[in-house]
């Protein structure tokens, strides 16, 4: 292949010029890097100031101590299979509860079998629902998205708790408690450091999640029913230590016992403290 006087003139040009553009491109590189390591320290030390800032006394909602409970119930459980909902059914065994729960894997409640009425289907159908709340005075949910299901969980909360709400009228249950996320909004927040970075980071990183859930507490803000939706950080499958710290203004923690967030749950079906609120929940560190 024979080249022309004109690229061969192109070419050397080229060549000529690599010297020089090298240095700026390798500059710019450095600098992105830089910025990118400066952001990531920015960040760990707000989230690190934010984890040690704990809300005003102000800001925190009365002592809920743990108490045992007065009264039976039989509950409807949402989410038993999970992290969060096997600690919600044993907290509610251990108080004597009735348990209806739902499972599309009954095998996976298999050692509750002789202690609880196992309901199998998915929980998205109108008439599995129905009959799962047949006979109870309670819902409890500690649903999520799973994962294996891909774009099938999406608004799994949002599609579930609308069919809890229409069926809840007709077996004459007025309480329903949920297990929420710290980024949801409600009027009334004021969230501090710790709670800005909660919802940022779930706007970036849980953007559908998010959306989910807030569009749940938009239904049952407009139902009539009696709800508490139970606003958790970063829930750690810990069991229970001590009461968790709770605000209706702000995350008091950077994440929370399961156990302590299943104790809470189950507190409320006696006391009702927040009803028709989302008061936020965190666990508090231990002493050392």
């Amino acid at each position: 292949m024979r080249l022309s006087s004109t690229s061969m003139h192109n070419t050397m040009l080229d060549v000529q010029l690599l010297p020089r553009s090298f240095p700026q491109w390798h500059w710019s590189m450095h600098f992105w890097q830089w910025l990118l390591r400066t952001l990531a320290v920015v960040l760990c030390a707000s989230l690190m100031l934010a984890c040690t800032a704990q809300p005003t006394r102000e800001d925190l909602a009365h002592s809920v101590p743990q108490t045992e409970s007065s009264q039976h119930h039989t509950v409807a459980l949402l989410g038993a299979t999970g992290m969060v909902g096997g600690y919600l059914l044993e907290a509610a065994l251990r108080r004597g509860y009735t348990v209806r729960a739902l499972a599309r894997n009954p095998a996976k409640l298999a050692r509750f079998s002789s202690r609880i009425t196992i309901i199998t289907g998915d929980a998205r159908d109108p008439a599995v629902i129905r009959e799962l709340l047949h006979g109870s005075d309670a819902v409890i949910s500690a649903l999520g998205p799973v994962k294996a299901d891909g774009d099938a969980s999406r608004f799994i909360n949002t599609t579930v708790t609308r069919n809890v709400l229409e069926a809840m009228p007709a077996e004459d249950i007025s309480l329903y408690i949920a297990v929420s996320g710290a980024a949801v909004v409600m009027p009334g927040d004021n969230r501090n450091l710790l709670g800005w970075w909660t919802r940022t980071l779930a706007q970036i990183g849980l953007r559908g999640a998010l959306q989910d859930k807030q569009a749940e507490y938009a239904l049952l803000a407009d139902s009539d029913v009696d709800w508490i939706l139970v606003r958790c950080p970063l829930i750690d499958p810990e069991p229970f230590d001590s009461p968790p710290l709770v605000s209706l203004k702000t995350p008091p923690a950077f994440r929370v016992r399961a156990g302590e967030l299943a104790q809470f749950m189950m507190q409320q079906l006696d006391t009702r403290d927040f009803v028709r609120q989302g008061p936020f929940l965190g666990s508090r560190e231990p002493d050392f």
